[in-house]
């Protein structure tokens, strides 16, 4: 049926779903008044509360969102709570009376509060006048609340011991709850309705000891009420706890604990009054003793109080969990009690009669005399009709000299008022055709008030006393000293200073019951005057409460006292929708296709908006669906839904438009994406491949220049050695010649080394270099250390003269014998000589000079720095062999001295290694030598290393 009327109501009849629809529609429109109020009314027992869950179930169904895909979603949950809260509001605030079983002894105006894309996002519950005397008191045919029921009869045992009501069932002595048990029926659904009422509690968020807390004052609520006393004749002596009766005590003590109170302290509250005396500067206080008429009415005033609020903290929970943050709109439910008419009527009939004819003379001021009263100031032709107007019933109510403020001035004159002399004044003072005389068969005094539903016969007797509704002090300050924390919040500051007076310039007011409910009623008439109002006349059918009866004359009764007849009438000749032509223009301007109507003004381009749309229908109709007024265009029921249809059409042409557009935008940005990423991918490949090319040229150019280079500097070095080679003088000139031959040998051999070294198709020569240290063991180097120096000058001058005293026939001979031999002994000698060449080199070790003239340093990374320190006096020799596969690579330095003589041998330890001196010999040796020395230069072993950077890394290298 939600789903019926959402997706079109006006297929369908009348419906409360579908006033639910358009009250939702005018909310997305936003025309005229944004916030809607939906109020219900009619008698009690009509069904005003059922309807009202009705319409809470259809907004909270069609309103939900749930972008996120939460599961439940957000608004399922706000729609649980705010539903929950129905069952728990009817429990502590609806009760069973003689003509409704779920009346609603408060008023409740529900607020709906919405986003800004018309989805529910929370709500607000606003109470009205709780019937709190029906704690203390019911009429005949009449129940306490339902949640005393439910307590009793839907408990088990273990949450009965604990609330100490075990024994209450099987004795029957609750004065506050009178209990029938034939009613089987009727307890069976309290015993279910208490289940539903816990999980209602568990949804909205009350925790299990939130609950037994709240459960517990109401079992003391149940205990005061069988707390009696009695009294002597004396009427100086206090009243006394009556002992005899059976289960005083019980109570006594048992509303004592669960309250947090002390039994003395309480037993002592209720027989005794605080009286206040002051002269000039000096205040007395003093305790006076109570009669038992008057301790019964402290008794019942403490649990009034009790459970007023109880029922304000509860509705405060409640709003506390489903009130949002932020809202932009919101949609009223008014729920309240129905029109109410019993044998027996005091105040609290008073005052829901009264609310119901406020809400009545609403109606009646915004629907039937505004409806007319606008026609005849906008010049539209209206046939008036005349309807029932209550304006006179309300003024004997509320007005200056009205029965409220009448019952007013007798609370401020603080005395026991006498009933029959209060009736007596009211009717002199008032003369009003809606207020007469009860009948002479009412015995009490009465007064009777002629309501727009019928007349009502209210008895004046205790009108007066719960007018007041007085709360001792000493009552609070009680409660206050409980030692139950919960019992503490609810007794706060706020709640006695809006039940005691105060005194305000010198004069005492007197905050009555039905000033503060005039008051609260005035703020609810300004809310609902703020928004765009919707009406649910409920109509019962019969005084029985039974299915299938229908009472004809009650019917037509409640039609013609509601008006609902005259708005019969009013509706269907009048002109329900009304419009500015300013806010018609804004919504519907999107319908003119034609731009020669920019110079038109605003009338008449909602007449040119009303003929397009509109004109094709009225050529069938006899009446014209609209009418233009001064300021505003009057539309007849059903045409702003037409209206509503031709601009939703022209959306979606528009919307059809910008989706195609929109489509093709993204179709060309996707193609053009792709066609850039291509061209990147071209692009940047590219790129790198000449980045590459240009990096491989810069590593060849350079390689190409580092080998020159290195080649030039080396034969240039080879030269200058080679020069001072040739410039010494030997003694012998054979032995000359064959130095000469062999060192042209060494010299080309070792060339082919260096130049091998320095190709691009070799590998290049490691460049670590290591020294033999000390560590080698101190008995080597003192073994070599002796072979030095044992020889003698025997020796030296016999290399000398073997070189000089040979003959030319040996040199011949030698001559002969490198001439003759053929190429493999050639061979064969040339690998010999390099053999013991490389003998010679490995067996030297590493000298260092000591005159300075020469030092050979060792860093930590490997490389050999060779610093010249001074002028030698010699030519001296560093003898290197390259380290290949683990092999050391030793230095020895050796000084050949000119005149065949040679420099004592030193041994020395620097920098943590050992530097010796041995004599060489001038021959071969020294060549191959000082071949060496210039290949291992430092700036060979650099040049090498450049260029191994740049074949590892492509860069570019910049010189």
């Amino acid at each position: 049926m939600i789903h019926r009327y959402h997706s079109n109501q006006k297929a369908h009849p009348p419906h409360v779903f579908g006033v639910a629809e358009t009250a939702l529609c005018n909310l997305t429109r936003r025309l005229d008044k944004i916030n809607q109020s939906i109020i219900v009314s009619g008698e009690s027992g009509s069904g005003k509360t059922w309807n009202a869950r009705c319409l809470l179930k259809y907004l909270t169904t069609v309103a939900v969102c749930n972008p996120s895909g939460f599961t439940p979603s957000p608004a399922d949950c706000i729609e649980r709570r705010i539903l929950d809260s129905n069952p728990i509001l009817e429990a502590f605030g609806n009760a069973s009376t003689s003509r409704n079983h779920n009346s609603s002894r408060f008023g409740k105006y529900i607020q709906l509060q919405f986003s800004l894309g018309n989805h529910v996002v929370g709500a607000s519950i606003q109470t009205y006048l709780l019937e709190k005397t029906r704690v203390v008191y019911q009429c005949d045919g009449a129940r306490n609340f339902h949640i005393f029921y439910q307590m009793l009869f839907g408990a088990n045992e273990r949450e009965m011991r604990n609330w100490l009501l075990g024994n209450v069932l099987s004795s029957d002595n609750l004065n506050y709850v009178p209990l029938n048990h034939s009613e089987d029926a009727c307890n069976q659904k309290d015993k279910q309705d208490f289940i539903v009422t816990k999980q209602a509690m568990c949804n909205v968020g009350l925790s299990k000891s939130q609950q037994q807390e709240l459960f517990k004052v109401l079992s003391g609520i149940l205990h005061l009420g069988n707390v009696e006393f009695i009294s002597d004749d004396d009427v100086t002596e206090p009243c006394e706890i009556d002992s005899e009766k059976q289960g005083v005590d019980t109570s006594v003590n048992a509303a004592a604990q669960l309250l947090g109170l002390d039994v003395d302290a309480l037993t002592r509250c209720l027989a005794f009054r605080q009286i206040t005396a002051s002269h000039k500067r000096r205040k007395s206080v003093f305790m006076k003793p109570c009669l038992k008429d008057e301790c019964h009415t402290r008794r019942d005033c403490l649990a009034k109080l009790l459970y007023a609020r109880v029922f304000d903290w509860l509705v405060g929970f409640i709003n506390g969990c489903t009130m949002a943050r932020s809202w932009q709109s919101y949609i009223g439910l008014l729920d309240v009690y129905g029109f109410e008419s019993f044998s027996f009527n005091s105040l609290e009939q008073l005052c829901i009669n009264y609310a119901n004819e406020k809400l009545q003379q609403h109606f009646v001021h915004n629907f039937l005399k505004a409806e007319q009263d606008d026609c005849q100031s906008e010049g539209i032709p209206w046939k008036f009709e005349d309807f029932t107007d209550n304006k006179t019933c309300l003024d004997i109510i509320e007005g200056n000299i009205s029965i409220f403020a009448l019952m007013n001035q007798q609370c401020k004159l603080n005395r026991h008022s006498d009933p029959s002399s209060f009736c007596e004044f009211l009717h002199d003072t008032i003369s009003s055709a809606n207020l007469s005389r009860a009948r002479m068969s009412v015995t009490s005094p009465a007064f009777v008030v002629h309501h727009y539903a019928e007349k009502v016969t209210y008895q004046v007797d205790g009108l007066i006393e719960k007018n007041k509704d007085g709360i001792p002090a000493e009552l609070v300050d009680l409660l206050r000293m409980s030692s139950k924390k919960f019992v503490q919040q609810l007794v706060d500051a706020n709640v006695t200073s809006l039940q005691s007076p105060s005194k305000t310039k010198g004069k005492k007011t007197t905050s009555t019951v039905v000033s503060k409910f005039k008051n609260s009623l005035d703020s609810l008439m300004a809310t609902l005057h703020e928004t765009t109002p919707h009406y649910i006349r409920c109509i019962k059918p019969s005084l029985e409460c039974q299915p299938d009866s229908f009472d004809n004359v009650h019917v037509i009764n409640q039609l013609r006292a509601c008006g609902v007849l005259e708005t019969i009438q009013i509706s269907a000749t009048g002109f329900p929708t009304r419009m500015l032509y300013s806010d018609f223009l804004k919504r519907y301007e999107l319908l003119i296709r034609s731009e020669d109507v920019k110079d038109l003004d605003t009338k008449s381009k909602c007449a040119v908006i009303t003929n397009l749309v509109l004109a094709e229908a009225d050529k069938e109709n006899k009446m014209k669906s609209f009418l233009f007024g001064k300021t505003k265009i009057f539309l007849r029921e059903g045409q702003l839904d037409k209206l509503e249809v031709a601009r939703l059409k022209e959306f979606n042409l528009s919307a059809g438009v910008i989706q195609i557009w929109w489509r093709k935008i993204l179709a060309t940005k996707s193609k053009q994406e792709a066609a850039v990423v291509i061209i990147q991918a071209g692009f940047r490949g590219w790129k790198v491949r000449e980045d590459v090319k240009r990096r491989h040229e810069a590593a060849r150019v350079i390689q190409y220049a580092m080998i020159g280079y290195s080649i030039r500097l080396h034969q240039r070095k080879l030269e200058e050695q080679l020069n001072e080679v040739d410039s010494d003088e030997f003694a012998d000139s054979d032995v000359q010649e064959c130095n000469d031959e062999q060192s042209q040998q060494n010299n080309s051999i070792l060339t082919e080394g260096i130049l091998s070294a320095v190709s691009l198709d070799n590998e290049p020569h490691d460049s670590n270099l290591s020294v033999i240290s000390s560590s080698n063991g101190t008995k080597e180097v003192e073994d070599k250390r002796d072979k030095f120096t044992s020889k003698g000058t025997k020796e030296v001058e016999d290399k000398r003269d073997k070189f000089t005293s040979k003959d030319s026939k040996e040199v011949e001979d030698k001559r002969d014998k490198f001439t003759s031999k053929d190429s493999k002994e050639f061979d064969d000698q040339n690998k010999r000589d390099v053999y013991d060449t490389d003998k010679k080199i490995n067996k030297i070790e590493e000298r260092e000079n000591l005159n300075n003239n020469s030092r050979t340093q060792v860093h930590e990374n490997g490389n050999l720095n060779c610093n010249s320190g001074g002028r030698s006096e010699g030519n001296t020799i560093v003898n290197i062999e390259l380290k290949k596969d683990g092999d050391e690579i030793s230095q020895k330095k050796s000084s050949d001295e000119q005149c065949g003589t040679h420099k004592p041998i030193a041994s020395e330890h620097q920098n943590g290694r050992l530097v010796e001196e041995e004599p060489v010999n001038q021959g071969t040796t020294t060549i191959i030598n000082k071949f060496v020395q210039v290949a291992t230069t430092p700036a060979v072993d650099i040049a090498f290393g450049i260029v191994l950077l740049g074949l590892l890394y492509h860069g570019p290298v910049r010189l």
